[in-house]
């Protein structure tokens, strides 16, 4: 968001200067969006949180924590065998597959209030790509 001050002109009746004086000018933080907001946004903004709402964004924010700490061990050379590497890397591709599953029911309402497919397809694809690479690290184990 822009802090960047901005004059507007404030209608105040002057009997000099009616239609305008500089001293009658205020200064006002008039934010310049700098995203566009999408229908999800604005419905995101717009709604208040709930108690569900804040259990799902701790289930996720989880996730992704175990998901990213599982990561950095299987990256860790010379800690596991190979086979181990290959077991976590496939659970860490679980977590994250929980993390975008409960962002979805985050975003939809726990599929209450469904968005439309081109604003909910990165979530969706994503979450099926994390199930097929944990499958695909099951396997080479």
């Amino acid at each position: 968001m822009s802090t960047k001050r901005t004059r507007i002109h404030v209608a105040l009746p002057h009997s000099a200067h009616a239609h305008h004086h500089p001293s009658r000018e205020h200064f006002a933080h008039i934010p310049a969006p700098s995203f566009k907001l999408t229908p999800i946004k604005r419905y995101r903004l717009a709604k208040k949180p709930d108690k569900g709402e804040e259990h799902l964004l701790l289930i996720r924010n989880i996730c992704v924590a175990v998901a990213a700490v599982l990561f950095l061990l299987a990256m860790v050379p010379h800690l596991f065998e190979h086979h181990v590497k290959y077991i976590l890397r496939g659970v860490a591709y679980v977590f994250g597959a929980g993390a975008y599953a409960s962002e979805m029911l985050m975003l939809t309402d726990n599929f209450k209030h469904m968005h439309p497919f081109r604003e909910m397809f990165m979530p969706y694809a994503f979450g099926v790509l994390y199930v097929l690479m944990a499958i695909s690290y099951f396997l080479e184990a």
